[in-house]
């Protein structure tokens, strides 16, 4: 569920990645929010550090996790603060092992939104937000055409709860372009130390978060809930697949008893 706090969170994060992938191009003439089709002579190395990024948020934060009480989320945030630090002094010794250390906090921190959202949602390149506000456009437009102009048109139609998940897209690319612009400006002032900006957002985002579940009582019932639950491992999305899975065949056999029942009845 898209609630105020996770697109808070989801700006938060778009933002932070933003600013980390031009303070990184303007210091080091590299992109690592989004790897692909960059530097080529690098571009493996870069892919497999965000790669290892992601692979590290897995093992912090559980499928399962897709509630706001995990505790996952905010030291998988706080990690991410305390690498683009590390990144920051490692400048002075190595431009290359410092770019590859914000390709792995990018991952890292690319994997926090997309473990809450089940890849519905990606904070750190806009790709793939643009083409998810272009899609939602055009369903919207052809529900409009259909609904005004031809109502047998039998094209693609809105679904419902859309509308929510198109504003969050749009902050998202918002708050993104706004950490390009602030990251840009900030490094040709302070160079690669304004990485220090997003790294302390992260780490106070991340304890802050970590502090709010902890001292929340209805929160940490439902961790002790969700932990003493036999069922603990099955995630919604999993029972939700499965529903989805049996639908059609009950629908074939709701129809096939009509039809038994049609022929029993007779003409």
């Amino acid at each position: 569920p898209f609630m105020p706090l996770v697109i808070a969170s989801g700006i938060l994060l778009a933002g932070c990645a933003g600013m980390v992938n031009a303070i990184s191009f303007e210091v080091a003439e590299t992109l690592v929010s989004h790897v692909t089709g960059c530097n080529v002579d690098k571009m493996v190395l870069l892919v497999a550090f965000f790669l290892v990024g992601s692979i590290v948020c897995g093992c912090i934060i559980r499928r399962s996790a897709v509630k706001m009480a995990c505790m996952g989320y905010g030291v998988a945030m706080t990690s991410s603060g305390f690498i683009l630090v590390f990144a920051t002094f490692m400048f002075s010794v190595s431009q290359d092992a410092a770019v590859y250390s914000l390709c792995f906090a990018c991952g890292l921190q690319n994997g926090i939104m997309s473990s809450y959202t089940g890849s519905v949602v990606r904070t750190t390149h806009v790709t793939g937000i643009a083409t998810d506000i272009g899609l939602i456009t055009g369903r919207h437009i052809m529900s409009f055409f259909r609904r005004r102009l031809c109502k047998r048109l039998t094209f693609a139609d809105e679904e419902p709860g859309e509308e929510r998940k198109l504003l969050l897209l749009l902050l998202l690319l918002l708050s993104f372009l706004a950490g390009v612009a602030a990251g840009s400006g900030l490094a040709r002032v302070w160079g690669e130390f304004s990485l220090l900006v997003p790294a302390i957002i992260a780490l106070l985002s991340g304890a802050g978060y970590m502090l709010w579940t902890h001292f929340r009582e209805d929160i940490q019932e439902e961790v002790v809930s969700a932990m003493m639950s036999p069922r603990s491992d099955t995630t919604p999305t999993l029972e939700a697949d499965a529903k989805l899975d049996k639908s059609p065949k009950s629908l074939t056999d709701a129809f096939g008893l009509q039809a038994e029942k049609k022929e029993a009845a007779g003409p």
